[in-house]
């Protein structure tokens, strides 16, 4: 049955009924129509600290649910303040929309506080989310909201972050709601924008399996987000193909025999090995960035690159079969192999190296790697990791070992500090029925959104914050120290006991530990990540000791 509704209930209802459960983000005059039509549905509205965090929080959960998510924010700081999150969202292809408020139209132009809609006098909000967004729209009339739903939800089916800038006067404005969102029904995923080309791809990697050719899959955060890894098995299979990762697809690869570990600069060398020696290489929803390649450039010039994706490489080097479904199109490629006659059997056993680190000399504190190693075993099946940017992502790309039925997620698309407390957050809020979350982040993260763990508190969150605290700017560090020798470094801070100021803080309402030994760590991740709750773990390291990136070691793998 048909009836009114305002236009903030009815953009919620559109919402909820294309899987959207959540919104994120701070309240504000602006806003607070969309956050009482929140209360009114009874979605969850969950009040971040920043906005930034509120919409790394919508990112961090979009990539866990592989669906759309929600931000939700005010004009002026709070519309500025989102910006970095959604270029976070558009460079890694997340599906975030953003509803933005904004004055009301009666007082556009009229110097409101916070106007954003009369450039060149004012902020042009609209032009600056263009640049962050796949489609943004400003509903300026009731009439206009069902035309912009329609748009900005064939943006996110594309994986594509979208915005509405939406004036406080029109979100109470009403509207016919149906019931029914007939202009924007869930996109219908066919296996392949051009199937026949799955089917002969299957013939050219048959045709090169018979003559005997190296086949290298080198697997991206397309396949980790559509949870490909049994499809990708089979097909590794039946092609005795080895597997390398992506940083983004590195969780992908938990269980799959052949695997050579990491690709990139924070990578391992066995990894680049494979694929450098492979005469074909099957790019599988990987994109092939730089961050991805790692500088291997030219070692990749004789080898055969096939990409299969949702998106295209960067660059594109050789064919490329865009899909609007990856699973899809795995399932196709691996019965189009079956058929060929190719049956599922042995791929090769291969020992994953390391990088080789220079050692810390006369170090107090445990080295990033003997971290890892000891956070590791207590991962427990379904555990979701999420690693924040700098040398703590580097250590946990190239150490953490990949969880059984888990995630493992790694933002290098701006390497915003601070993304991964806010994400993983998001995240444990969000889908908490998923499991527990585990946060890696350093103490610069941590300064700049680790009070988002009040959020965590407040929603009583499933996740474990675990900081690595060297009291400076780590990879600024080491950066100053190979590049600036003679320059006084400005990347060091006088000691912070951050676990004590938990404690203070918070030590009633959750438990905060600093480990003094490898012992006490492994001990405090058997406790806490057995937890239920929020909690934290606090530990030391060395800010002179050089992360596992090859441009900072001396002659690479």
């Amino acid at each position: 049955m048909s009836s009114r509704r305002s236009v903030a209930l009815h953009l919620l209802e559109s919402a909820r009924r294309r899987g959207i459960s959540h919104a994120f983000g701070v309240h504000g005059a602006n806003i607070e129509d969309i956050y009482d039509a929140a209360s009114r549905l009874g979605m969850p509205a969950v009040v971040a600290k920043h906005e930034f965090a509120a919409g790394a929080m919508a990112d961090g959960l979009a990539r866990m649910t592989n669906g759309p998510a929600l931000v939700l924010t005010t004009s002026g700081g709070g519309a500025m303040n989102v910006v970095p999150a959604l270029a976070e969202s558009y460079d890694s292809r997340v599906p975030v929309l953003a509803v933005i408020g904004a004055a009301p139209l009666s007082l556009t132009t009229r110097g409101a506080f916070q106007d954003m809609l009369d450039p060149p006098d004012t902020i042009d909000v609209v032009g600056l989310l263009k640049s962050v967004t796949g489609h943004v729209e400003l509903v300026a009339d009731a009439s206009e909201l069902e035309p912009a739903l329609k748009s900005v939800f064939a943006t996110l089916d594309r994986g594509l972050p979208a915005a509405l800038v939406i004036p406080k006067d029109v979100q109470s404005q009403t509207i016919w709601d149906t019931g029914v969102d007939e202009n924007h029904e869930p996109a219908t995923h066919s296996t392949a924008r051009s199937p026949t080309a799955i089917t002969e791809t299957a013939g050219r990697l048959a045709d090169a399996v018979g003559r005997g050719e190296r086949i290298c899959l080198w697997i991206g955060d397309e396949a980790s987000r559509t949870r490909a890894g049994t499809a990708l098995r089979r097909i590794a299979s039946r092609l005795g193909a080895s597997v390398v990762a992506a940083p983004g697809g590195a969780d992908a690869l938990e269980n799959i025999d052949g695997h050579a570990g990491i690709t990139g600069v924070m990578g391992h060398p066995s990894a680049h090995a494979e694929l450098v020696a492979a005469s074909i290489c099957v790019s599988i929803g990987c994109r092939m960035t730089a961050t991805d390649r790692g500088g291997f450039d030219a070692d990749l010039a004789d080898t055969e690159i096939i990409h299969i994706g949702i998106n295209d490489a960067r660059p594109q080097r050789g064919p490329s079969i865009l899909v609007d479904s990856l699973p899809s199109a795995l399932r196709l490629l691996d019965e189009s192999l079956a058929a060929l006659g190719l049956p599922q059997g042995a791929v090769p056993t291969i020992d994953i190296d390391y990088l080789d680190t220079p050692a810390l000399p006369h170090s107090a504190f445990p080295s990033l790697r003997q971290i890892m190693n000891t956070v590791s075993p207590h991962l427990r099946s379904g555990t979701r990791v999420f690693a924040d940017a700098g040398n703590v992502g580097a250590a946990a790309i190239h150490y953490l070992t990949p969880i059984s039925d888990g995630r493992f997620t790694v933002a290098l698309g701006m390497g915003g500090m601070g993304y991964a407390i806010a994400a993983g957050i998001g995240a444990a809020i969000g889908s908490a029925d998923q499991g527990r979350v585990v946060i890696v982040a350093g103490d610069g993260a941590f300064f700049m959104h680790g009070m988002e763990f009040h959020t965590a508190l407040e929603y009583d969150a499933p996740v474990t914050l675990v900081i690595l605290n060297n009291d400076a700017h780590g990879m600024c560090v080491t950066r100053e120290h190979l590049f600036f020798p003679e320059a006084a470094s400005v990347n060091r801070f006088r000691p912070t006991d951050i676990a004590g100021g938990l404690a203070a803080m918070f030590g009633t309402r959750t438990e905060v530990r600093h480990p003094a030994s490898l012992s006490d760590l492994d001990s405090a991740c058997a406790d806490l990540f057995a937890d239920t709750g929020p909690n934290v773990i606090v530990v030391d390291c060395d800010p002179d000791e050089v992360p596992p990136f090859q441009p900072f070691l001396p002659k690479g793998p």
